[in-house]
């Protein structure tokens, strides 16, 4: 369900007025949603859900309960408010309990469409259909799924804060597989304006790779030069910020910890290419310019030529070691270099090209080793050109070694990872030496 900034707020503002805590904070969220998912060359389901969620949360000193509700009459409002101090009475201190922000001010966001937001029925079914055609026409079988939607976020507190941000997303992807099964490709986009998808042109591309993909050979296990593509590199570097956490550096538990004390803040890590920011605002990969308690979000760099510059810091981890306040980003931006995937295999005398990757998982968070699978298409590239198909690798890497690792760093565009989901990161390919593969995987 959708909700004006107006109406967000004076909703916020009556279920404040019922609040008898020492202080609240109110979070009230909404959206319609629209999506077509398809199967086997066909449509199988049209969809649609709106929501209106509202979450309020009471605190006496440093006691603090919450409630979640979807039910918005006075008597379930007044209710759910009423539980939540009662949750709060009875819960124990938070050591950490840091209280309401004063009022705030936020950059512009750039987060909404109203492409996105008007798009008809039989747009959505178009976009959906160029993915089935050409998959037809190809004797390939797609499944996959579309979304559009547009939500809303809003939050207030005692303390006189008011935050209120409206967006929009779409989002296709889609798997296609051979006719025999044995060959795999995927894409996955999403971006605030409809218009960015092109739906055509990505199939042709995943078509192409699935049939490429066919009867792969064994390569052996080792130490590749690698091209990593927009959606593997996406999983790498949002993963490495996931890390990045101040009070983990501090405390001696991460990887940016420094030996004998302090963190790695100001030191070269990353190749000299390597330039990391976040910004709400950046219309290559926009978000929402405030977190769930209303905090601003502002431009930040975490890399600057490959030095690290900051760790993500909360307010309480601030106030206790009387440091700058440096809030975990809510979008990735990583500047690239102008080749295409293409001009990148061109340039390349010998590497394995990874499209994706897939269940990816920690192994070691002190030295940020992960571990995961390939998917959907690996190739063997050799003197500029794709020569074969190779089966399925596991991979045990850390993403600063690729990002010390780099030799080449192609053009950006929005991305998606299997681990990234929403996240909005804007990432380039990037060719990496030294990339370790660990033993060889019967997926597709």
């Amino acid at each position: 369900m959708k909700l004006s900034e107006q109406e967000a707020k004076n909703l916020l503002e009556k279920i404040l007025r019922y609040s008898t805590a020492d202080s609240a904070v109110i979070r009230l969220s909404g959206s319609d949603t629209y999506n077509l998912r398809f199967a086997r060359n066909s449509i199988s389901t049209n969809g649609y859900s709106d929501e209106l969620t509202v979450n309020i949360s009471s605190s006496f000193g440093k006691k603090s309960g919450s409630v979640s509700t979807n039910k918005f009459d006075e008597v379930s409002l007044k209710e759910a408010v009423r539980k939540s101090e009662e949750i709060a009475r009875f819960s124990p201190e938070n050591k950490e309990f840091m209280p309401p922000l004063p009022a705030q001010q936020y950059t512009a966001a750039a987060n909404y469409y109203p492409e996105t937001e008007n798009l008809s029925t039989g747009a959505r079914s178009e976009i959906v259909s160029n993915v089935i055609n050409s998959s037809v026409t190809n004797n390939v079988v797609c499944a996959g799924y579309m979304e559009d939607l547009t939500n809303f976020e809003a939050v207030i507190n005692s303390n006189g804060l008011f935050a209120f941000n409206k967006g929009t997303n779409s989002k296709l992807s889609s798997t296609i597989r051979t006719a025999d099964g044995t060959g795999s490709g995927r894409f996955e986009k999403s971006y605030v304006n409809i218009a960015d998808i092109k739906s055509a042109k990505l199939t042709d591309w995943v078509i192409n790779r699935a049939k490429l993909s066919v009867e792969p050979p064994e390569l052996k296990p080792g130490r590749y030069t690698v091209i990593l593509e927009h959606s593997a590199a996406s999983d790498m570097l949002s993963l490495c910020i996931n890390y990045m956490g101040s009070r983990g550096a501090d405390e001696g538990r991460s990887y940016f910890s420094k030996q004998g004390g302090g963190t790695l803040i100001g030191e070269q890590l990353a190749d000299s290419r390597v330039n990391i920011y976040s910004d709400p605002s950046d219309i290559k990969a926009p978000s929402v310019p405030f977190s769930r308690d209303g905090e601003p979000r502002n431009k930040l760099v975490w890399f600057e030529n490959g030095v690290l510059k900051n760790l993500h810091r909360g307010r309480y981890w601030a106030e206790k070691t009387g440091q700058p306040l440096t809030p975990r980003p809510s979008n990735i931006i990583m500047e690239g270099g102008t080749k295409s995937v293409d001009e990148l295999i061109a340039s390349t005398e010998y590497a394995v090209l990874v499209t994706r990757f897939w269940y990816i998982r920690s192994v070691d968070p002190k030295t940020m080793l992960l571990t995961g699978l390939t998917r959907d298409g690996v190739f063997e590239v050799k003197d500029g050109k794709i020569t074969r198909p190779v089966k399925n690798f596991r991979f045990n890497e850390s993403p600063m070694n690729i990002l010390k690792n780099i030799s080449e760093l192609g053009a950006a565009e929005k991305a998606v990872g299997s681990e990234t989901d929403d996240f909005p990161i804007h990432v380039p390919a990037m060719k990496v030496e030294n990339f370790n593969f660990s033993s060889l995987s019967d997926a597709i």
